[in-house]
């Protein structure tokens, strides 16, 4: 194993200067994608579509001569922007985007005055709509409320598409919480307290560079985690670093993209179980809290419930339509989080909200499984291939067992008796050895 003090000298602060497109271009030709993953830029492809920084396409046609000309020189510049927070207000929100002057970009209801996305920008001013930063925001929100999918999104004049609908309303369902933790920003006026999520990824980044599990990585720093009054901690690189990771968005964001994905960081799979969790977590304070159930967008069942299944989506497509085969690390991932989401389920065969719903409206399980056959979670296990569901066979079964017990349509109970007969008979002999794995082992397991 490197030294750690050497893995993390590998991070030179001398690259963090601005570079021109060209430059960023030729970089991502002489470094192999195994060893960096980079954000790229925005570009145009050979058939006239439009790529994204997070990889989604986006067909332009209902794009007037000027709009397209506005979006073209838009996306001439490089993107390299760091989302410094957001903020919900009453029938709009705003995101605050560095590069690195700071600019608002603004959404909203039509009474709010914002029902046209707008920024501070020089280009929103002169109404050179839309600006880079709307391209750029709108499509890390697309990313994250939609996912990746096999046609191209069909871009709109004001700079997001037209599959998001309303983004105002998009964002309003989604939640601005959800949404700031998926887009790894803060909230504006939030705790001064480092956020339990940047000291997440932050362990998960520092971890990685150090081979080690998550978990046993230095719980002196983590155990109860500080920035400090001080940045620099002398004889302590290590923890220098994670101060810094902690204090400057700037440098927490260089550092992630320097960084190329693996088990442990960047893991977008592990990143789709923590919003399940998220989700889950909003329907358990739904549940102890009585008043958040007349709250405009209550996180009650039909939220929790859409945020799950859009979770299984958002893998189901990345197994499917992403343009190279995933390594064996990322379908591990994808089957941990589905089997994990699955059971979360499961485990919440009991009625929560009002008891005047109908049943599909105040029980989980009744609702993703119970009551029809959605193909929930399943679907995803069929894709993925046995050898790597193989060592997760204990932990299915014994959800299998549960779901019979509760409940459900014969088809569904049928197709995944099936997938864990199948599994049986290939594994005869696991302990728990999907879950034994399950809290950031070593890359490349």
């Amino acid at each position: 194993m490197s030294c750690p003090i050497e893995r993390l000298r590998e991070l030179s602060l001398e690259s963090m200067a601005p570079i021109t497109r060209s430059q960023s271009q030729r970089q991502r030709v002489e470094v192999s994608s195994s060893e960096s993953d980079m954000e790229q830029d925005f570009d145009i492809d050979e058939d006239g579509f439009m790529v994204s920084p997070s990889s989604l396409k986006y067909s332009l046609d209902l794009l007037d001569e000027e709009t397209r000309d506005n979006v073209t020189r838009a996306i001439e510049v490089p993107s390299q922007f760091v989302l410094r927070g957001c903020q919900a207000g009453e029938e709009r929100c705003l995101f605050l985007i560095t590069e690195p002057v700071e600019y608002t970009v603004r959404t909203g209801t039509e009474r709010s005055g914002y029902g046209v996305p707008s920024c501070t920008c020089d280009s929103g001013e002169r109404g050179e709509s839309p600006c880079r930063h709307i391209l750029w925001l709108f499509d890390q929100i697309t990313s994250q409320v939609l996912g990746v999918q096999r046609n191209p999104f069909v871009l709109t004049q004001y700079g997001y598409p037209a599959e998001l609908g309303n983004p105002y309303d998009a964002i309003s369902d989604f939640h601005i919480d959800m949404l700031a933790d998926s887009l790894h920003c803060d909230i504006v006026g939030q705790s001064a307290d480092p956020n339990p999520r940047r000291v997440r990824e932050t362990r998960e980044m520092l971890a990685s560079l150090n081979e080690v599990p998550t978990d046993e990585y230095r719980p002196d720093l983590f155990s109860n985690p500080r920035k400090g009054k001080h940045v620099i901690k002398r004889g302590d690189l290590e923890q220098t670093i994670f101060r810094m990771l902690l204090r400057n968005d700037d440098f927490f964001q260089y550092f992630s993209t320097s960084m190329r994905a693996d088990e442990l960081h960047k893991n977008r799979f592990r990143s789709l179980q923590y919003r399940a969790d998220a989700a889950l977590d909003g329907l358990q304070q739904y549940a102890n809290n009585s008043a958040l159930q007349d709250v405009a967008y209550p996180k009650n069942i039909n939220w929790c419930a859409a945020h799950l299944a859009k979770v299984m989506s958002q893998i189901y497509a990345v197994i499917h339509n992403t343009d190279r085969p995933l390594e064996s690390w990322e379908l591990r991932a994808a089957a941990r989080t589905a089997i994990h989401v699955l059971g979360r389920v499961v485990e919440h065969n009991r009625d929560v909200g009002p008891m005047g719903l109908p049943k599909e409206n105040r029980n989980l399980y009744h609702h993703l499984i119970g009551s029809q056959d959605l193909d929930f979670v399943v679907d995803v296990l069929a894709s993925i291939p046995p050898e790597v569901l193989g060592p997760f066979i204990d932990d299915l079964a014994a959800i299998q067992e549960k779901i019979v017990e509760h409940g459900a349509p014969a088809s569904y109970i049928a197709r995944l008796g099936a997938l864990v007969s199948h599994l049986r008979m290939r594994y005869p002999s696991r302990t728990r050895g999907g879950r034994g794995r399950g809290r950031g082992g070593r890359r490349g397991q």
